[in-house]
């Protein structure tokens, strides 16, 4: 009966309908973690946005478990399903651009199947110098992360992602195609485009298209770069860190992310050296932004790799580093407010990091504040808008030893936990979602989280889109060590359940 039903859904469909056992099927369902290995029913690629209407009745009208899937970085999985059908956007990669000759920046358009690079190169081709505020792994597609809120290394010049997103058309669970965004009028339209900055995918609808706004940076090119330190002056070079990047005086142009994990031993290439690192990113001058860093190259690291950049080429360079690129793989994030970095975290860090049970692994942290704290907590639905820094765990592992799960996941689950506690945590980021984070609907959305399930009731009102951690889920794993990590291999549960 469903394969008939399939064969009509083909028969309806510009784009085409992977099945299992077709070529190209395998390599369709593979994603950046490569622990996640679910297989859907079918994967429809749409040709044009009216077949994204066909696929999602389809899907609702054989009450099949549905997902999209754009550059594939989910955290969970949850772009994928078992036994369900997985829209995957690729071929929907239109990009357009309009300048704003009064404002000398402007607006670029992009259909939801690109990824970061498409738009960073696209940019680049226009000449103008222009830049969207976008995500520092450039194989990342720009739904999936402006949805959660999305973070770029010039968000404390410019604000977050969603705070330069223009308007989106997205098709709600009745089928309809809507254009929502500033321009809106409409209370529903309002109330839904704030839910999209910030509600995370996978909630509302399928966004098809998203009109982002382009800036222009300080100067053509940026200081860029990674300075690392020995892991064992963590408490050192965090107690400046944590004091500079908090003083009145410190620039909005500057982000200093952080890194923590091994790194090549400089001479012996065979060896690894633990260390914590630091990616300053200067949106202005080199010479002025050398200037800032001073206090870091005083600290004596083992070496600081200090490049003059324009921002996508940074990307570009950098950007693949933070991939798990098909290995096995736990994520989980926390939220730290201002003087959160403070020496109690480098204490855990220096712990964990010593004990991680894979050399794969290691920590990433971005640095918040600036612009992002001009629009209110509840001014979009991304509440963290007081948050300093975002840390985010990779615990990475052979694909080849499923036995070694429950260690590396039990080590990160308890790195974070330490991390969160000694840095007065105040939530976590749903970009990294975590199937095992006790009451996430807090921890993501705060105070947020009573509008986004009031928007969600009534966009959705029969709940067809969702998943294990959507807005109405009363999923919930407990607090303490883990015990079960059946939530890891699922992106469904039964609604209410």
């Amino acid at each position: 009966m469903i394969s008939t039903a399939i064969n009509e859904l083909v028969r309806h469909l510009s784009g085409y309908v992977l099945l299992p056992g077709e070529a190209e099927y395998e390599e369709a369902i593979r994603i950046d973690n490569g622990r996640i290995q679910f297989r859907p029913r079918l994967i429809i690629f749409p040709a044009v946005v009216e077949d994204v209407r066909v696929g999602l009745k389809f899907a609702i009208t054989h009450n099949l478990p549905f997902s999209v899937k754009g550059g594939g970085h989910s955290a969970a999985g949850y772009c994928m399903n078992e036994g369900g059908v997985v829209m995957a956007m690729k071929n929907l990669n239109k990009i357009t651009f309009r300048p704003n000759p009064e404002t000398g920046e402007g607006t670029v358009t992009a259909e939801m199947g690109v990824i970061w690079y498409d738009v960073y190169k696209f940019m680049q081709n226009t000449g103008t110098g222009l830049i969207p505020i976008g995500g520092g792994c450039p194989t990342v597609a720009p739904p999936g992360f402006m949805l959660g809120g999305g973070y770029s290394f010039v968000s404390r010049t410019y604000g977050m992602s969603v705070d330069n997103l223009v308007s989106l058309k997205i098709v709600t669970p009745d089928g309809e195609m809507r254009h929502i965004g500033l321009h809106s009028t409409a209370k529903e339209d309002i109330d839904l485009f704030w839910a999209c900055r910030g509600g995370g995918g996978g909630n509302f609808g399928i966004v098809t298209e998203m009109e982002m706004a382009v800036r222009k940076p300080r100067t053509e090119k940026m200081l860029v770069g990674q300075i690392r330190f020995p892991l064992e002056k963590a408490e050192e070079v965090l107690g400046y860190y944590n004091n500079w990047v908090s003083e009145k005086n410190f620039p909005n142009e500057m982000a200093v992310y952080g890194f923590m994990g091994n790194q090549k031993d400089l001479v012996d290439k065979t060896t690894n050296v633990k260390v914590l690192g630091l990616t300053p990113v200067f949106n202005g001058d080199f010479a002025e932004g050398i200037n800032l860093v001073q206090g870091l190259l005083k600290l004596k690291p083992i070496n600081a790799d200090l490049y003059n950049m324009t921002l996508p080429e940074w990307e570009f360079f950098n950007g693949n580093t933070t991939k798990v690129a098909g290995r096995s793989s736990y994520i989980r994030s926390t939220v730290l407010p201002e003087g959160g970095m403070n020496t109690d975290v480098a204490k855990v860090i220096i712990d964990a990091i010593t004990n991680a049970p894979s050399p794969d692994s290691f920590a990433v942290w971005t640095h918040a504040g600036g612009a992002m704290e001009n629009v209110a907590p509840d001014g979009t639905a991304y509440v963290h808008r007081h948050a300093r820094f975002i840390p985010e765990i990779k615990a990475i592992w052979d694909l080849d030893k499923p036995g070694d799960t429950l260690k590396n996941v039990e080590w990160a689950h308890d790195f974070f936990e330490a991390f969160g506690k000694a840095g007065n945590a105040t939530g976590a980021y749903v970009n990294y979602i975590d199937p095992l984070q006790h009451d996430w609907t807090k921890m993501y959305y705060g105070d947020n989280y009573a509008r986004l399930l009031e928007i969600k009731q009534r966009v959705d009102p029969h709940n067809y889109f969702h998943f294990q951690q959507s807005i109405g889920s009363t999923f919930n794993p407990p607090a303490g060590p883990v015990t079960d990590l059946s939530p890891l291999n699922r992106t469904q549960i039964k609604p209410g359940a």
